[in-house]
């Protein structure tokens, strides 16, 4: 696309082909440094909502700490994969979200991948004092 085309209709267009449909509304504009104009609009967070997802992190916690490292590891493995799969849209969205130039937010993209298969060795190579078991306690 070209910046004759609005950033916002090309930002909308890669939302959806990645299957996050832009939200409806919102009162938060988003700008990119590109050109300044405006690329979509998001909904603020209530304090009483912010406070809610926190608590349900908070809730959500204990289960992810007690899921052993390698299951861990496997679902950074497929967070991995996906962003391998759209790195192309994700480095353009880089690219209007931040204003970097393609060959910038194709990096950004890229990092994060090198960061997750990292991670994903790490879910394999336990270090301490103690060594947790693959597999849930048994009391």
């Amino acid at each position: 696309m070209t910046l004759r085309t609005s950033l916002a209709a090309e930002t909308e267009t890669l939302l959806v082909a990645l299957g996050a449909a832009p939200p409806v509304g919102g009162t938060l504009e988003a700008r990119s440094p590109i050109d300044g104009r405006p690329i979509g609009r998001v909904a603020e967070d209530d304090p009483a909502g912010a406070a809610a997802k926190i608590a349900a992190a908070q809730c959500a916690f204990p289960a992810w700490r007690d899921t052993p490292a390698p299951v861990r590891g496997e679902l950074v493995r497929l967070f991995g994969e996906e962003l391998r799969a759209h790195k192309a849209a994700l480095g353009r969205l880089v690219t209007i979200e931040c204003g970097k130039i393609l060959s910038e937010g194709l990096g950004e993209v890229q990092e994060m991948i090198d960061i997750c298969d990292f991670a994903v060795g790490l879910s394999r190579q336990l270090h301490g004092l103690t060594i947790r078991a693959s597999a849930p306690a048994i009391a």
